[in-house]
């Protein structure tokens, strides 16, 4: 069934230029073009506009088809129409994970539906469910996960005495390769684990490990080793899901890395676990974020795929509250004074961790905890804090950028059930919860007047909302493969509508506050109000949240650099990092061209200042760094935008139109940090979250986004050779692969998810 006939979209096409500009050519390209092996090319935005509106619009008449009803074939083909010339055109967009994935190929969208959603939410109640965390990690979901104290004392104890061996890599021929883990328990006390070569296999690897320190009638098994002969080379093509493999290392790791834990050799300053006499061990919420983080460093670096992940935890949980702090390490007086200050505070509350005075001078460092960087760490709170506690933990953010925190009291009032939420903070989840988000440009709808001012096309907006809340609904109609996961899918069908370029377009129309409410009003009655009435016609329940702000990083840079979400551009002139495969073609053609590149944070010999080892490193790395030089031309920037205007940004949406939460990163300049404590302590009951970064960049180690100044701009622009298309088709040509990992999608870098 074709919604939108090819000759249609080329006749369309063939009148109407390409409208993305450079940039935003390379980012889709780099991003959401996949590889058409009949052509021997990656696609043309034309080409994945009209995939992604194919397999969208066939949710809906395969939905109607199952329950009996008619389909009005004649109304899906105009509003098909009507969503591609929006699309094409840059107006709007369906989620990047449907651009990456609709219609891929007929594999992933009948096994593996659950790729199909940015953000999702699992508490850690029981060991199965980290199997369900790597999952939706290998499918490319971005993941929040959540582990409580009492939950931790919960699940079942775990022992922590066997021995753990791995097989010499012998890569078996393809069609010898074991597509699900098997095991083999022998007589003298040893088990085997053959993993298998596909995403189930994997799971299935990490899941049968477990049990087998977990059940009882494995307790006489003391030596347990894996073979990851079946796993494919790296390198080798992933069909599925396009890109490459990334081969057995990074499997193999994890499955160190997680016995390291148990045995208490991740971090020495954590109390070991308390073992019985057969070496059965309960874990605490700091073991949880450990191996989920050793799961997301994983998948990290596997094909096009990378980790997105936040970590819930309690607000008197320590361990988990210090997991990261001094990693990045002191680097000047100012940062040792400040890190002292935080002692102080610490020995006040008498919560010091024993190892926080190791970190005594400039240059000190915590070692060998890299993995913690997977995912964001942030507090729980299910109820107001106390003004000295809410002090001590933005101290620490201004030093480290962690710990974040959610007002879970303010979320459970937007939805009762609230347990969670998703990577960038703007989705509340229930666990086991997903959500599928959209998004309207509204820069896009800005037109000049004849006396070169603009005016704002109202209709057209509303519009594309209306449309934007049906992509969202219909993608709640595609059955999720996990069963758990499908019934509360199904129960709560959440959209999430959202804004980009929203800065701009004030910027441009010269609005008033009385615009900005009136425009954020009348989004959010078209979106609910849409999604509500859509819902009757296809016989299922209205969505229990339908609105939001998400961090629009990707997109706005493929709608040609607009303002992100509700953000202002970081400044005048800066650095964009993005963070890529170091096998991606891409990389071969950023070294041809003289891009400068870094090895990613956790690659030995990083920080080695020397340039040779600077090459090795980046020679050695699995995931690169490349640099790119923005000059913004953004009239009111970062730069000169107070926190609290940024503050009466968010609570505006808040309440005004955000359902869910709006993704925000307040972006505090030295100064500000004590006001910015206090505008959250004053508006605490109407506060779900927000990130925060030092504007100075903090101590965070190759920030997606740094300031720079216009001689640092110019230098870096005219080191760079401009972005070759036919370059990139000769090394695609040469290897066959469209090695497309993703770009970040969160103002702060945390959100990779396409």
């Amino acid at each position: 069934m074709e919604f939108l006939p090819t000759s249609y979209v080329e006749e369309y096409v063939a009148q109407h230029s390409n409208p993305l500009n450079e940039l935003g050519e390379f980012v889709y390209s780099r991003t959401y073009s996949r590889w058409l092996e009949d052509k021997g090319r990656r696609e043309y935005w034309h080409e994945t506009a009209k995939r992604a509106i194919e397999y969208n619009m066939a949710l809906e008449y395969k939905h109607l088809k199952k329950i009996g009803y008619s389909t009005d074939l004649e109304s899906m083909r105009k509003e098909a129409k009507e969503l591609f010339e929006s699309i094409y055109n840059t107006k709007q967009f369906p989620s990047g994970r449907t651009l990456w994935l609709g219609n891929a190929n007929e594999k992933v969208n009948e096994n593996f539906a659950l790729g199909n959603f940015n953000c999702s939410f699992l508490s850690i109640e029981k060991w199965e469910d980290l199997g369900e965390l790597f999952y939706l990690l290998l499918v490319g979901t971005g993941v929040g996960f959540k582990s409580r104290k009492k939950m931790a004392e919960k699940m079942d104890p775990i022992r922590t005495n066997t021995s753990l061996l791995h097989s010499k890599y012998r890569p078996v021929p393809a069609e010898e390769r074991l597509e699900h883990t098997q095991t083999v328990k022998m007589e003298n006390g040893y088990a085997k684990i053959y993993v298998g070569d596909s995403k189930e296999g994997w799971v299935e690897s990490l899941t049968e490990y477990l049990d087998l320190l977990i059940k009882k009638e494995n307790e006489d098994i003391h030596t347990i080793k894996i073979s990851y002969n079946s796993v494919r080379p790296e390198g080798e093509r992933l069909k599925t899901f396009g890109g490459t493999a990334s081969g057995p290392a990074p499997l193999k790791e994890m499955f160190k890395g997680i016995n390291k834990v148990l045995k208490n050799e991740i971090d020495p300053y954590l109390d070991p676990i308390e073992i019985d006499e057969k070496g059965y061990g309960k874990v605490r919420p700091v073991h949880i974020l450990d191996i989920g983080n050793l799961i997301g460093a994983n998948v990290v670096v596997g094909g096009v795929r990378r980790t997105a992940e936040i970590f819930l935890f309690d607000a008197d949980d320590h361990e988990s509250m210090f997991a990261k702090y001094g990693m990045n390490g002191i680097w000047t007086e100012e940062q040792l004074e400040h890190h002292k200050y935080i002692g102080n505070l610490l020995e006040k509350s008498e919560i010091k961790p024993r190892w926080f005075d190791n970190l005594k001078a400039v240059g000190d460092r915590r070692e060998g905890l890299d993995h913690r960087r997977m995912s964001n760490n942030s507090i729980a709170f299910e109820k107001k804090p106390s003004r000295d506690f809410l002090h001590l933990v933005f101290e620490m953010m201004q030093l480290e950028g962690e710990p974040g925190f959610f007002n879970m009291e303010e979320a459970r009032r937007r939805r009762p059930n609230a347990e969670g939420v998703n990577p960038c903070g703007e989705i509340i989840l229930d666990s086991k919860g997903v959500c599928n988000l959209t998004t309207i440009n509204v820069k896009a709808f800005v037109q000049e007047n004849e006396d070169r001012t603009y005016r704002l096309d109202l209709n057209g907006l509303k519009r594309a909302q209306e449309l934007s809340a049906r992509i969202g609904l219909r993608m709640t109609l595609t059955p999720l493969e996990i069963d758990s996961w499908n019934d509360i899918q199904q129960r709560d069908r959440l959209i999430g509508t959202s804004v980009t370029g929203w800065k701009d377009a004030l910027a441009l129309v010269n609005a008033t506050e009385e615009d900005e409410v009136k425009w954020m009003n009348i989004l959010r009655d078209a979106s609910r109000n849409a999604a509500d009435e859509y819902a009757k016609t296809l016989r299922v329940s209205a969505p229990l949240l339908a609105t939001t702000v998400k961090p629009e990083g990707t997109l706005s840079q493929v709608a040609g650099g607009v303002s992100p979400g509700v953000h202002m551009s970081h400044s005048p002139y800066y650095i964009r990092r993005i963070r890529i495969t170091a096998t991606d073609p891409l990389v071969k053609v950023a070294k041809e061209l003289g891009w400068k590149i870094h090895a990613e944070i956790g690659t030995a010999n990083i920080y080695d200042q020397n340039e040779l080892a600077k090459e090795h490193a980046i020679a050695q790395a699995r995931t690169v760094v490349i640099d790119f030089p923005i000059a913004s031309g953004s009239k009111r920037t970062k730069e000169d935008t107070t926190v609290d205007e940024q503050f009466d940004t968010y609570f505006r949406f808040q309440k005004e139109y955000v359902e869910h939460n709006a993704s925000n990163t307040i972006d505090v300049k030295p100064g500000e940090w004590p006001q910015a404590e206090k505008r959250v302590w004053d508006g605490w009951d109407r506060f779900v979250g927000v990130s925060f970064l030092s504007h100075d960049g903090g101590t965070y180690t190759l920030a997606p986004y740094e300031a720079c100044t216009e001689k640092e701009y110019e230098r870096l622009k005219s080191s760079m050779k401009p972005f070759d298309t036919t370059l990139l088709h000769q090394f695609e040509r040469s290897e066959t692969s469209a090695d497309l990992d993703n770009m970040e999608a969160c103002s702060s870098g945390v959100c990779p998810i396409r």
